[in-house]
This record gives structure tokens, sequence and C-alpha cells, in this order.
């Protein structure tokens, strides 16, 4: 992954928040704002072409959401995490994540 060194202003309390966000998870700030900044770009690029989609095949039926709901709730998306897990999950990528950048060094 090549990056590109860049100049961003943050509100105060935001930049706060994110070095907050990026202690936690173990990984330096610009790696945290890089992932934050993709999930928000990929939430972005999904409505469009969710928006596109219904422009081109019409709005999904009552029948239909449900059915998608059905299944979503089947999966357990969604559903609480205990704090344990989350916390086991954080450490877990926070390392996967440290193997990544030793590995572009």
């Amino acid at each position: 992954m090549s990056a590109e060194k860049l100049s961003v202003s943050l509100d105060s309390e935001t930049l706060e928040r994110a070095r907050r966000a990026a202690s936690r998870a173990g990984i330096p700030l610009s790696r945290w704002l890089d992932g934050a900044a993709r999930r928000e770009a990929a939430l972005d690029e999904a409505r469009i072409a969710l928006e596109e989609h219904f422009a081109e095949h019409g709005e999904p039926t009552k029948e239909a959401q449900a059915r998608v709901r059905e299944a979503i709730q089947a999966t357990g998306v969604g559903r609480p995490v205990p704090i344990e897990d989350a916390r086991a999950n954080q450490a877990a990528l926070a390392y996967l994540d440290s193997l990544d950048e030793e590995s572009e060094e």
C-alpha cells in the first residue's frame, strides 16, 4: 500500500477523540484516520449504488424488506457483543495491524 502525505485541519475535539480511539485500538493516528476515511467512503459509495439501483429497478416491496430484515437478524448482525469479546477482537486486530506494519518496513 502506498501512502501519500497531506495536511488536514480537524476540529480540536474531533482530533482528540480520534487520538483516543487510535490509542484504544493500539494503532497510529494516521492508520486510524485512514480506516475511518475508508469506511466513510465505502458507505458513501454504497449509498450511491443503492440510489442508482432503486432509480433503475424501483424501491423494494414491503415483503422483500421483511425478508431482508429476517435474513440479517438470522446472521446476528447488529446484536450486542459482550465487552470482553469486543476487547479481545480489538486486541487481535491491533496485533494483526502490527504484523502488517512490520511487513511493510
